[in-house]
């Protein structure tokens, strides 16, 4: 069953039909972004609301479906319709500088290591406590990034 962007109606299934104010003010809001290009559904058998597109080549696609329609319902349909559109999510794209910060950091850290390695290594040598061998430290270690 369609559900309309008012208070009341009569349905020939299922009777009187009146929506609570939250469940009316989304189906209102979804109305006033979309008009008729997206439609919310009570499925009758589970009880679930059921958001669909109707596509300009005359089919309706399932978006999703819940158990509750509330203002996360509104913000999940905006989020999935703004992922076309190029949104970018602040909280991957903070995750993305987290990760490159500690990254920036570890290598800095590294650098440092390899050079107090470096001249402990030398000093020994110099100090004739060393092995002789010899001790290759390489400067290019990329820095493992966790993700």
């Amino acid at each position: 069953m369609e559900l309309y962007a008012m208070k009341s109606w009569y349905d020939n299934r299922e009777g009187f039909v009146e929506l609570e104010d939250d469940v009316l003010s989304i189906v209102r809001q979804v109305r006033e972004l979309y008009g008729h290009a997206i439609k919310i559904c009570l499925e009758p058998t589970t009880g679930q609301y059921v958001f669909s597109e109707n596509c300009e080549d005359g089919t309706e696609r399932l978006i999703f479906m819940t158990d509750e329609l509330d203002a996360r319902c509104l913000e999940r349909l905006l989020r999935a319709d703004s992922q076309l559109r190029g949104h970018v999510d602040p909280y991957d794209e903070h995750e993305r500088a987290q990760d490159q910060l500690w990254a920036d950091q570890h290598e800095a850290s590294m650098d440092k290591v390899r050079d107090a390695g470096e001249r402990l290594a030398w000093a020994l040598e110099e100090d004739g406590r060393g092995t002789g061998a010899q001790i290759l430290v390489t400067k290019d270690i990329h820095a493992h990034k966790h993700g």
